[in-house]
């Protein structure tokens, strides 16, 4: 995978009208994360990769999850989704929309907007028996790269610290190193080679680095690499097949469409959903936006209680019955 340098150090920062960068006091840091991520999400090209094979799937959308052999808490997922880049892009890169279809997602919420591309978004992840439930507060960032020639997607985030956004008592304050995605367009050779029907398909590389904190089983981590992950990508793919295909991003149009004049479904960012800067005072409450109806929550607690505890409870009730019948035989042999 071929990397056109001079557009990756040119891309850092998304431009205005009149092709001005967005100056912010996160700018660097931009441009040190898409770096970084350019760098993980293209290692498979190198000779000595540091990924491991956990999990793949190949119907109904291609699917592999791997796991990074010195990093316990990093995966590098790679799917084919049946759509064109640019509408990936702008469904995976609208953080109000995660939700949807993360199963691991609960709310989201953006505190504050950067400039074009640029952005402060809160997470709130949904607990996964038996570990306490986790946040994380993250600087993310949007450009359009060149990959082997042709235009490509990059939406990268890592974690940072504001005084708005302090740690919750409840919640356990989740650290990212780097995670986000990269989009490329899939060519006709490729989707021969794959065997994928239909004309519209794009290439997503996958990248979640960071540390949970915390107290995590390795039972959990192996439950969210090789099934939550999967699931979640599968019903992102289910939501791509049925959106008109874009090449074109409507996410990344200039200034004038992010001030409202793009009439896109994708985009759902009003005032409501961002704290002004100006006006907030530290310590912000985080309001639960997008968040999951009860009943999806009672239903989720109840799918993991299944998974989990039903094995033990069955195992508890056949030591019973055996006690129960050698108490019995021992009864009998005595009278």
């Amino acid at each position: 995978m071929c990397i056109d340098a001079e557009s990756l150090a040119n891309s850092h920062a998304a431009v205005d009208v009149q092709g001005q960068r967005a100056a912010h006091k996160y700018v660097e840091q931009c441009a040190d994360i898409e770096r970084t991520f350019m760098q993980m999400a293209t290692s498979e090209d190198s000779g000595a990769s540091p990924w491991t094979m956990l999990t793949s799937l190949e119907r109904p959308y291609p699917i592999s999850v791997q796991g990074h052999t010195a990093k316990p808490f990093c995966f590098r997922i790679v799917f084919y989704a049946p759509t064109s880049p640019g509408t990936a892009f702008d469904l995976l890169a609208n953080i109000l929309r995660r939700p949807e279809w993360d199963e691991l997602t609960e709310s989201t919420r953006i505190i504050e907007h950067l400039g074009p591309g640029d952005a402060i978004h809160y997470i709130k992840a949904k607990p996964v028996w038996p570990t306490s439930a986790r946040d994380s507060l993250l600087l993310s960032h949007l450009a359009a790269v060149q990959v082997n020639g042709a235009r490509a997607y990059l939406n990268v985030s890592k974690s940072i610290v504001d005084d708005r956004v302090p740690e919750i008592s409840d919640l356990v304050r989740m650290e990212a190193g780097i995670a986000g995605q990269l989009i490329t367009r899939v060519t006709e050779e490729e989707r021969r080679a794959m065997g994928l029907a239909g004309e519209h398909w794009c290439k997503v590389v996958q990248i979640a680095d960071g540390d949970l904190k915390g107290w995590i089983p390795k039972s959990v981590i192996k439950f969210i690499a090789t099934q939550a992950l999967p699931r979640s990508l599968k019903k992102v793919c289910q939501q791509l097949a049925v959106l008109p295909p874009s090449s074109e991003s409507a996410i990344l149009r200039p200034a004038t469409a992010l001030s409202g004049d793009a009439s896109t479904d994708l985009i759902k960012t009003t005032s409501s959903d961002v704290i002004n800067p100006i006006l907030a005072k530290p310590h912000v409450p985080i309001l639960r936006r997008n968040a999951v109806p009860a009943r999806s929550r009672w239903t989720m607690w109840l799918r993991v209680l299944m998974r989990y505890a039903t094995p033990a409870v069955v195992a508890a009730i056949t030591t019973l019955v055996f006690q129960m019948i050698l108490g019995r035989r021992a009864a009998r042999r005595m009278s």
